[in-house]
């Protein structure tokens, strides 16, 4: 068997020793996004009406049309059971893994170089929340096409319509995959030693095609989501608090975010599921540790970019990774969606993750590589199995995040249906105390409420959550089997008429 061959083997046997437990695992946390789109997702015959939908909603202003399209292929050939998703969520993991080692080998010329970089970035802990989450099919996927728009430019002819369309595939997975254009062009340079006339004349077909591939991205996200969320996105302060605070402060508390990846990627302590409002709160001065350790991290990938160019291509090409992966999911340039998560750092830890394996490469004890990759994996095992159930996650999350309104409200949630009330009443009521927007922790604390005969206290809670920007709608109708436990069929018919406004008082009657 070839040497190559033996790699690729060890990629596939670690990933399903490490990450295979996934396929008894559920449709969990985002993951439910899946199941409330079933009907759209299900059946070849809605294939364009796939890639003219949004990512879930239109205010997110997302638009992932080949994620989308791959949920419907999963559903199509392996059927509605979450261990297709997980399947192939793994085998897309393994042929990153496989591109990571083909890629840089060939750019490189250094074999083991390459297999140990590919197998580091396999077995980093960090990465348990992307391969073990269903919807972490979108870091997936993106990292793919990625990494096959590079591949491409490393042949003697490089195809523009390949590279066109690995781009258009890997931007239309995940925006963030923008990150490809400056990536391009560092590599052509390094490739060719310069970038000449004659460097831009051999790769001018190719480039345009990237260029092509990202401009045909942005014109079917322009038609789907119209002006008003072209570029804008649309959240609460729970998903993104930097969103809504200072650009000095949003810029100072993203460097202090990176320098939280940086550390659990190389020490993978505390991982977590959920740094929403107020895991993370914002830093309003610069005069922080975090923020300057973040800050030099971030100034020495861009300055390794530059200054290792010709005395380490290598280190220069990981600094690159490290510095443009990280800045397009950064919310210093413009904020995202969420303030933070693992997922985020996905591409990003291919940097550290090169950069790392090129120091054990240089340590003379080779036992220290092996033991630090068995670590790894122990963790990424270990890690990985909270994703097996929503209980599991939600309660280890409300560990690791003690502090997150969303945390405390999912954990609620569980003991609600445990039947475990007071445990539930305590944890929602402090997530009301950190901050009573949250409209679904609302609705659920008077649920709890309702459960343990506060009827008062339930109805007041299900006007609250009916009252912030992003209402939970279901509180409608848990007032209206408030109201008719209550004996109140008046105020039970008023709030059906909300529901349903467009059926009359007979037929709503006929509900009681």
């Amino acid at each position: 068997m070839k040497k190559e061959n033996i790699f690729f083997l060890s990629f596939f046997v670690l990933i399903f020793i490490i990450y295979g437990q996934s396929l008894w695992g559920g449709f969990v946390f985002d993951d439910r996004g899946i199941l409330e789109h079933q009907a759209l997702l299900v059946g070849i015959e809605n294939i364009f009406r796939v890639l003219s939908f949004p990512y879930w909603t239109i205010d997110a202003g997302l638009y992932r049309p080949v994620t989308l399209l791959s949920y419907s292929l999963n559903f199509s050939v392996f059927g509605v059971g979450a261990w297709g998703f997980h399947l192939v969520n793994l085998l897309i993991y393994f042929g990153i893994v496989s591109l990571v080692f083909v890629l840089l080998k060939k750019v490189f010329n250094k074999e083991w170089l390459a297999y140990l970089s590919a197998l580091v970035f396999l077995v980093l802990p960090i990465h348990t929340e992307v391969v073990a989450n269903i919807t972490g099919r979108s870091e997936l996927l993106a990292l793919l096409f990625l990494l096959l728009t590079l591949f491409e430019l490393t042949k003697e002819k490089p195809s523009y319509w390949l590279t066109g369309l690995w781009t258009f595939l890997a931007v239309g997975s995940k925006e963030t995959a923008i990150a490809v254009a400056p990536l391009t062009l560092i590599l052509v340079s390094m490739r060719e030693g310069s970038i000449g006339v004659h460097v831009w004349k051999k790769y001018f077909l190719p480039i345009s095609g990237i260029a092509l591939g990202t401009l045909l991205y942005f014109f079917f996200r322009f038609f789907v989501l119209g002006t008003e969320h072209f570029l804008g996105v649309e959240t609460s302060v729970i998903e993104n608090s930097l969103l809504f605070a200072e650009p000095l402060h949003r810029i100072g508390t993203a460097l202090g975010i990176l320098w939280m990846y940086v550390s659990k990627t190389f020490w993978p302590a505390n991982l977590c599921s959920d740094y929403s409002f107020n895991q993370i709160p914002v830093i309003t001065t610069f005069f922080n540790t975090q923020v300057m350790l973040g800050l030099s991290v971030l100034i020495a990938s861009f300055v390794s970019i530059i200054y290792f160019w010709k005395k380490n291509p290598f280190v220069s090409f990981a600094s690159a990774i490290l510095f443009f992966g990280f800045i397009v999911v950064s919310n210093i340039p413009f904020p995202i969606g969420t303030v933070a998560g693992e997922r985020l750092f996905f591409f990003p830890s291919l940097g550290l993750a090169m950069i790392l394996a090129l120091v054990l490469s240089k340590i003379k004890w080779r036992w220290i590589p092996i033991l630090l990759i068995l670590v790894y994996g122990i963790v990424s095992f270990d890690r990985q199995s909270d994703w097996l159930s929503e209980e599991r996650l939600f309660l280890s999350a409300k560990k690791c995040a003690p502090e997150s309104v969303l945390s405390l409200s999912n954990a609620g949630t569980v003991y609600y249906f445990n039947g475990e009330y007071d445990k539930a009443a305590k944890v929602l009521e402090r997530s009301r105390e950190i901050r009573p927007v949250y409209s679904k922790g609302l609705n659920n604390l008077g649920l709890v409420y309702w459960k343990q005969g506060r009827n008062d206290e339930a109805r007041e809670m299900y006007y609250e959550s009916l009252k912030q920007k992003y209402p939970y709608d279901g509180a409608i109708e848990n007032l209206v089997l408030l109201y008719i436990s209550e004996g109140d069929r008046e105020s039970a018919l008023r709030w059906l008429r909300i529901m349903y406004p467009n059926a009359g008082d007979s037929a709503l009657q006929n509900l009681f």
